[in-house]
């Protein structure tokens, strides 16, 4: 049977039906204070479709036009949790008219009527933690026509998750699901009247899962930086409830802020997206400013790495490499084999990309998106530079193997930036380095680029030699540029360059140095805002490896 970190046991279940069944005689909270201003808000679009009857998620629809949507069945585990979180709320609250408010108020009192008390997917601590912050955040939305009866039925739930929380928030092993618990539960605790002592002691645990959990320097060990974001972002929510009650904030919170904050910014594309890492996708356009913002904070890119990534930046043109290791170990099932993978972006245009994180669109297309070749980098073979484990599901599978030498340089040069990555995780495998070295142009108009295969040692020869002769042909190399799907791309000068058309009009150029075979080749991209993967197109610089040293060379340059 295929493991879930959604999915409840029925003992688990039992447990926390009878916990909550005491929980019921506590004191419960009697009014918000300080009534919080949406923080969120989502898509208008997605907010008519949920009204018109149809929620869609990571590729996946339900049709709930006859019947309640808490009556669906034979759901995914991440569509069920999606739909327990209530994340939607701020779909709804974007259409936001008496249809949505009354859609909002039927949905939210039939998910206490069936799942109030233990019941189903919607106990996990991250996702109760999620759902109160979502409570919270659009209740003045929600409460507007209630009648007192369900408003008193409001409170009572309310109040049972709280304590529910204050019990279980550990149960979530995850970084990201113990803050969403914790931030939760003092988003919550903190505006509701008569539960002041519950305020503090969750702030308290939450004050230690900071120093614990969030590095010195803002980062987080498994390297998403939408997991970053996220962190981020709930921190923040947390810091600005604590304002608007008066409440002191802890230094640990406020230092990691601080932290966290660069961080985000040298993340950031020119569109203000996040680059596609180790399970992280681009978040929506808006949110990375908006939580930047809020922060306060207006923190200069860090010049060294971050978090593991490289950044050169000039003119309009940013480039973010995945320059370190992955998260590796039992708890990597997110991580991706993406080292010396890049990703561009020109302006508000996204150029090269990776394919992201195919979870959601389901397991082959999960597996698929974490390999190397799902990456803007180079490959052998198809081979992953890093390896993943043989679990019991190809959906459960971490990182057993990483690149254990990473080596980063980064320079100022006469005529713009030159970055120089080195790995070995195609060492072990293949008895080859990879060094990846790029030049961007002082006004960012164009990138120079060289791809290099070689054995460092004696012994790593012999092992590239007993490759090449159990395989009884020249092992093959690729360099591939995935293309975001909104660039149209045309192959140009007889086969030789590849036209690259921007939304804005702009064109670019990638040429090579004529030791490859240049192809455009199909590709897909994860979205999560549509229901299938996107399709789009790379670029695959191919060739035959060389005993010795192999360099492939390419340029990307604007057209003016």
């Amino acid at each position: 049977m295929k493991e879930s970190p959604y999915r409840l046991s029925r003992l688990t279940q039992i447990r926390n039906s009878l916990y909550l069944r005491r929980a019921a005689w506590f004191r419960r909270p009697t009014a918000i204070k300080n009534m919080p201003e949406p923080w969120s808000i989502g898509q208008h679009e997605r907010g008519k479709q949920l009204v018109s009857g149809h929620f869609l998620f990571k590729g996946q629809e339900i049709d709930f036009r006859n019947g309640s949507i808490w009556d669906q069945f034979a759901m995914s585990d991440l569509l069920e949790a999606e739909l327990h979180g209530f994340k939607w709320l701020d779909d709804l609250l974007a259409f936001g008219n008496n249809e949505a408010r009354e859609l909002a108020q039927i949905w939210l009192i039939g998910w206490i009527s069936k799942f109030g008390m233990g019941k189903g997917i919607g106990w996990n601590a991250n996702l109760t933690g999620r759902r109160l912050i979502h409570w919270i955040n659009h209740l003045s939305f929600i409460e507007s026509s209630f009648s007192k009866k369900n408003l008193d039925i409001f409170y009572h739930s309310l109040a049972l998750q709280m304590l529910f929380l204050s019990k279980y928030w550990p149960q979530t092993n995850t970084c990201i699901g113990r803050f969403e618990a914790l931030c939760g539960l003092v988003y919550a605790t903190s505006l509701s009247t008569g539960m002041e002592r519950l305020a503090a002691l969750s702030l308290s645990l939450l004050n230690k899962e900071c120093e614990t959990q969030i590095n010195s320097d803002g980062t987080l060990v498994t390297r998403n930086p939408e997991e970053v974001l996220n962190v981020f972002a709930l921190l923040i929510r947390v810091k600005l409830t604590l304002e608007s009650v008066n409440s002191e904030i802890p230094q640990p919170l406020l230092s990691r802020i601080e932290n966290m904050a660069p961080v985000m910014r040298g993340l950031r594309h020119g569109n203000g997206t996040l680059p596609r890492f180790h399970g992280g996708g681009s978040s929506a356009e808006y949110f990375l400013d908006q939580v930047l913002a809020s922060s306060g904070i207006r923190p200069a890119p860090p010049r060294n790495s971050i978090m593991g990534f490289a950044r050169l930046s000039s003119g309009s043109t940013t480039l973010i490499v995945d320059a370190a290791p992955p998260y590796s170990g039992p708890l990597s099932l997110n991580s991706h084999a993406s080292t010396n993978a890049m990703e561009l972006s020109v302006s508000r245009n996204l150029l090269f990309v990776n394919c992201g994180s195919g979870l959601g669109f389901g397991d082959d297309f999960h597996l698929a998106g974490r390999c190397t070749a799902s990456h803007s980098t180079m490959t052998i073979e198809g081979v992953n530079s890093s390896w993943f484990s043989k679990g019991i599901h190809k959906n459960l599978s971490y990182i057993q193997e990483a690149p254990k030498i990473v080596k980063v340089h980064k320079q100022k040069a006469m005529d713009g930036l030159r970055l120089r990555i080195n790995h070995d995780g195609y060492q072990s495998s293949h008895g080859l380095t990879h060094v990846r070295t790029m030049d961007l142009a002082i006004d960012g108009n164009s990138l120079v680029g060289e791809d290099e295969l070689y054995p460092p040692k004696k012994r790593d020869l012999k092992k590239f030699d007993k490759i090449s002769a159990d395989q009884l042909a020249q092992l093959e190399y690729a360099v591939q540029f995935h293309i975001h799907p909104d660039v149209q791309s045309s192959i140009i000068d007889e086969g030789t360059a590849i036209s690259l058309t921007l939304v804005d009009g702009d064109c670019w150029v990638l040429k090579h140095d004529g030791s490859s075979v240049v192809s455009l080749e199909d590709s897909v991209y994860f979205d999560d805002n549509f229901l299938n993967p996107r399709p789009t197109s790379q670029i695959v610089l191919s060739g035959k490896i060389k005993k010795f040293t192999t360099r492939v060379r390419w340029s990307l340059a604007k057209v003016v």
